[in-house]
Order: C-alpha cells, then structure tokens, then sequence
C-alpha cells in the first residue's frame, strides 16, 4: 500500500485533499473576467490537480526516511502522460510540480532532477482507481486511466520551459489551480476545519458615515481621526456578503494595534500577518504547542479576519515567497486599505497595479484615510468599480485644535512648562537625533513613570514595552517622539508641541490631540524646523504649510484638507513617480514570466517597492554574538540601523542573524556605531 504520510494510505489523503479543495471551491467567491475558460472547466482543473498531486509518492523510489526523490516531479510525470491534451494541462502539471515548494524560473533544473528514476508500484494503478472512482462519484469528474508510460523529467521540464517561458500566460488561473491546491493538501494534512465566521457588530449607534459605508460595493471612506473609520469598515465588510475580511495597513505598528483590537472586538479568529509574527506572538501571547501552527495559517491569509502590513500585499502581487494561496485567501475576501496616504507615489504605483489585481478577480475593495489627496482619489476611481464617496462631513467640520507658532522658545522648556501645569503633552521632531537629545535633557527633570521616547530605532522587545506604555491603562504624561508617531496610534493628549513639516504630517500628528474632539479644543504648538531634517522634509513645502497654517488658528477637518491640496501644487513628479512604479512593478512580473516565484532575501524586498534615501539594515549588538540566545530572544534584539554605519563590520551566525558594534541602550534606542571597533568579517 502507498502511504501520502506515515500511517496514511496515498488513497485517504488524496480523498481528503479533493473534500477540502471541493469545499474551497464552494465557498469560492472570485470571479475571472476576460477569461474564455468557464468556473467548471477551472473546477476540474484544480480537482485534477489535486487528484494526482501526490501519485508520486507511489514509486519505488520514494521514501519518508531518504532525502533525493522528488514525488512532486514524479506525479507531474505520470500526470504528463496520463492527462489528455488540453489548453489547460500544463497549468496542472505546473502545479503539480511546484505543490511541494519550489517554484522558481529554475526550479528542477539541477541534474540529480532532471536524472531521476520513478518506478511505479504495481499496486498504484489500483490505487489511482480508487481515487477516480472517488473524483466520478463525488464530484461527477471523469479522469483519465493511470498511464505509466511516464516520459523523462528532462521531457516534462521542456515542455513546461517551452510554454510558460514562450508568450504571457494566464497567472491567475495558475494561481487558483496552485494556491487551492496548496490550502486544500495543507488542510487535509492538518486536519483542520475551514475557518469561517460572521461579523457581528455591536448595538451602538452608527453615525452617519458609518451607516452610509454599507455600500456593497468598492467604497472609498473620508473621515478624520478618531471618529470610527475601523467599525465604518465593519459594516462595508458586513454589506459585501465575503465571509472573509483582510485590513492592510502601513506599517508593523498599526497592525499589531488593529490585530489586538480586532481579537477583543471583533473575533478571536483573526490573523496577524507581518514579518515578525512569531515574535510578537512570544512576547504578547506566549509560545505554545500550537503556536507554530497558527503561524503558518496565519501566513496564509486563512482567518477569516485578517490585519497585514501592506508591503504583504505589494510583494505577493511580485510573486514574492509562497504567494499563490495567500492570494486566493485575499482575493476571495473583502480588503480594506487604510492610511494609504502615507505611501510614497513610487509605491502608490505598485499599489495601483495590484488593486487592479484584485479587482480582475471580482474582489470588493473600500479604501480608507483622514488625509487622502485628490490625485489618489482620481486614480483609485480609474482601478475601482465606480466607487461610492463616503465621507464625515461631521467630523470634517469640527475644529478640534487651536493652532499657536513658537518662534524664539526652546520647545524643550515648553514642554516643561506644560508637565508642570498638569497637562498630557507629545513632543515631536522630524528626526531621531533630536528627539533622542529632547528626551536626554527632559528625563533629567521628569520621573520616569512620566516619560518616555518613541522612534524607529528600537529593538523590536523595546518597541513592545514602549508601546504598552504609551497604549496601556496608564500611559506617560509626555511622549518625545518622531513621525512614528503619526499613523494609527489610539491615543489622545492635550498638547502636542510638534516641529514643523509638510501639512499632511502635521495633520496626522494633530490626530494624537483631543482625538475625540469631546474636550475643550486641544493645544498645537509649531516650533521651525531644524536644518538637520531639511533632507526629510522639503523645505519649500514645510514653509507653504506653515504660511497656510498661520491663516487659520483653528482650522477644521475640510479646512485642513483643502490646505493639503494647495500643497499638492509644490510636490514635484507626482506622476512620473507612480509610472516608475507601475513599470518597476510590470518588469518584475515579466522577469518570473508571470508565475514564477520572485527569489530575493526579505532584507532587500522593501527596496523593490519604495524609494529609500538610504539603506538600514536589521542587526544585533554585537555584545549578544555568544550569549547562547534562542531564536526568539535574538529577535527581539533586532534593530534597524543605516547600513553606511555597519558595513564592513558584520557578523553572521548560524541561524542567519547579523550582528555589528553598535551603540545600543533599552530608554534611547541605537545611539550610533562604536568607532572604536573595526573588525572586517570575511564570507559576509
């Protein structure tokens, strides 16, 4: 008897894996356009697929205890010859083929592949009966006799070479056949139920723009912070009908803060998907049994709530990593995009391009923001099925904050001066380096149950303390921070004394002040902008915001949204940018023929789909290079540093960790390198 698994027979888990894939199919909710290929034709493509995905495992050759023999080959092999000739049989046998793991352009071409031997057990022609039977009786699928006249590896490769390599081909049915193959073998392998689950919203009144959202279409929702754009996406998801949700959003920050605030009030079926699950889920929710577990399902995209960091989607749409089932879970949900407005237009550009991705599949799409400008509008119109504008007209219309310019007072003492009056304030500047001084100068005066530093270069265990203090139950009185502090933090204070930048920015940061707009109007302070953080934000444009600003001391909602397009003017290349990006994004899919998977470290994946002025890279002090720390605890040492700073003085280690001589304290953050140091580390 041929086993798929130790202890299971090749025929019940075969069975099982055609249920799941059947039941995935049932609850399928994409829609080809522009296809000639009609849903059944795709249906017994991927029940095909499914049902010789494995056959492999039948050969002599195979075993679970030697490594050499690939099973994916052979049944790509017996299915080769055993299929009849169809439009649609190499997208089977592609699949087939890459069900196990690998599928790049040069995937098997080695030649301990492409000489590999499979000899058929004699009982596996009686097996694939069974399964036919099986397909017939089930599924009213007729398949083909088992044909072990098997051709040669070497013949197979070229003919998949020859097809897929000679003009465009249809990736999206490739990606259905391949990516609910995958969901349905992972899912018979583990046993594990469909996930499903209804959104049940709470009985609190909506307001207007809420109840409005519930368009049942793409939906494009307008309203300040604060004032409810998560549950407005609730009740879009509810009207869509998709028993699947999936939030993207900026950065790893706002989707752990949404993931925690869906898991309480929404459903304990969410998924968080970023780069460093694992880590978060060690140090938020602890490591057990079945930990590894969610993990993968997680990656997957298979929750029926899902929060992700956008840079998920944008790589996937590159054909980055195991992209094909996390895209079928996507495209079969509704998907929500909030705060895209903080996407440089170089990445608006690859954005766009995949929303058309989804959207050629029939996906639902609402996208979100506070400060979303007009050429963003305009453009998703272009890529969306005439969207429904909803917008806060409310809440555009409160005036939430009194605008005043510090022109000769140190910002510094007026945050001290606001400690001591009692009051909650934020500090913010436009760089690390000078947030990092305030904060030095400030924690010599204040306690330190009252204060605390906020920037990007902390250690991610760093970052979750820090964060569970500024979000906890009882959070400092001042924050000194830098525009991390801009996006999705739900906090609300009564000062914030802000250095200058750009008004889109700035309005963002205001967000973090009388949030609700339910307290006498908040206090905004401007101070100039230092000349340090003239290569972050444009001078020019910094100046034109203040100049409008000034105009209005208690601006509102609308007001300030109509500053930010008189800025618009200002910003140069605005289009060429988000062409470079599409064409970036067209030559990418080109180069892996449409379904090849794109092979790159995820250390360089962010410079495919961003402008970065300059290069970080993720790294260890070194002074923890011998200290026997598990994998989990070396991640959480990982901080993000300029690369012009560590080059030349790297260090791996065996589980591919890269430490360097850094300067590195838990209330600072990386303070620099340590010159002192000049190690050069050969092999890096």
């Amino acid at each position: 008897m041929s086993l798929a698994k130790p202890g299971v027979s090749l025929v019940e888990h075969t069975e099982r894996v055609l249920d799941y894939a059947h039941s995935y199919l049932d609850q399928n909710k994409i829609a080809l356009k522009n296809t000639n290929l009609d849903p059944k034709q795709i249906s017994e493509a991927i029940l095909t697929a499914c049902a010789f995905h494995d056959i492999g495992k039948g050969c002599v050759e195979f075993s679970f205890d030697k490594k050499g023999f690939s099973h994916s080959l052979a049944s790509a092999q017996i299915a080769m010859a055993s299929l009849n000739e169809s439009p649609i049989k190499n997208y089977i046998l592609q699949s087939i083929l890459g069900h196990h793991g690998s599928r790049f352009k040069d995937s098997f071409s080695s030649l301990e592949f492409q000489r590999q031997q499979a000899t058929p057990n004699p009982e596996l022609v009686n097996e694939f009966k069974e399964i036919k039977d099986y397909v017939k009786g089930h599924f009213s699928i007729e398949l083909p006799d088992l044909n072990l006249q098997i051709p040669s590896p070497r013949e197979l490769l070229k003919r998949l070479c020859n097809f897929f390599f000679g003009a465009p081909r249809d990736r999206r049915l490739y990606f259905l056949i391949q990516g609910i193959l995958n969901l349905a073998d992972w899912s018979a392998s583990a046993k594990k139920p469909l996930s499903s689950a209804s959104i049940k919203l709470d009985s609190r009144p909506l307001r207007t723009f809420q109840a409005e959202a519930s368009t049942g279409k793409d939906t494009i929702i307008l309203a300040p912070t604060g004032r409810g754009k998560s549950l407005a996406a609730l009740v879009w998801t509810k009207s869509t009908g998709r028993e699947k949700s999936t939030l993207f959003l900026p950065t790893v920050t706002t989707v752990e803060a949404m993931y925690k605030r869906y898991t309480e009030e929404v459903s304990d079926k969410t998924g968080l998907v970023h780069g460093n699950i694992a880590y978060y889920l060690y140090s938020n929710e602890g490591y057990s049994e079945d930990t590894r577990d969610r993990i993968f399902w997680m990656k997957a995209f298979d929750n029926p709530f899902n929060v992700a960091t956008l840079d998920q989607l944008l790589l996937m749409s590159l054909n980055w990593g195991r992209w094909e089932p996390k895209i079928v879970n996507i495209v079969n949900s509704a998907v929500i995009f909030d705060e895209i407005h903080a996407s440089q237009p170089y990445t608006f550009g690859i954005l766009l391009e995949s929303i058309k991705m989804l959207k050629a599949m029939g996906t639902p799409v609402c996208v979100m923001s506070a400060t979303l400008p007009s050429y963003m509008i305009q453009k998703l119109k272009e890529v969306l099925d005439d969207p429904v504008i909803v917008r806060d007209y409310e809440g555009e219309s409160l005036r939430r904050i009194t605008i005043s310019h510090l022109e000769d007072v140190d910002p510094v003492e007026e945050t001290k001066r606001q400690y001591k009056k009692g009051k909650k304030a934020i500090l913010c500047f436009n760089t690390v380096k000078k947030a990092t001084e305030a904060f030095k100068t400030l924690s010599d005066k204040i306690p330190d149950k009252d204060i605390i530093l906020y920037h990007g270069r902390f250690n991610l265990e760093d970052r979750e303390r820090i964060l569970s203090r500024i979000t906890g139950d009882s959070p400092p009185r001042i924050i000194v921070a830098t525009q991390t502090i801009e996006i999705s933090l739900d906090i609300s204070y009564d000062v914030l004394i802000t250095e200058a930048a750009p008004i889109d920015s700035l309005t963002q940061r205001f967000g973090r002040v009388n949030r609700e707009g339910t307290t006498p109007i908040g206090e905004v302070m401007i101070f100039p902008q230092n000349e340090n953080s003239y290569s972050v934000y444009n001078k020019n444009l910094v100046d034109k915001s203040l100049g409008l600003l000034k105009a209005r001391q208690t601006p509102s909602g609308l007001e300030l949204r109509e500053m930010m397009e008189d800025l618009l003017t200002e910003i140069e290349n605005i289009e060429e940018e988000i062409s470079a990006g599409k064409a970036s994004w067209q030559f990418v899919r080109e180069m892996n023929f449409q379904i090849y998977s794109m092979s790159i470290d995820q250390r360089l994946a962010d410079d495919l789909i961003r402008r970065i002025p300059y290069k970080t890279i993720e790294v260890i002090p070194a002074e923890f290079r011998n200290n026997n720390s598990g994998k989990m605890q070396k991640l959480g040492k990982l901080v993000k540093v300029p690369v012009k700073d560590v080059i030349g003085r790297l260090e791996k280690d065996d589980d591919g960790f890269i430490y360097a001589p850094i300067i590195y304290d838990p209330s600072f953050g990386y303070l620099g390198p340590k010159e002192d140091e000049s190690s050069i580390i050969e092999g890096f």
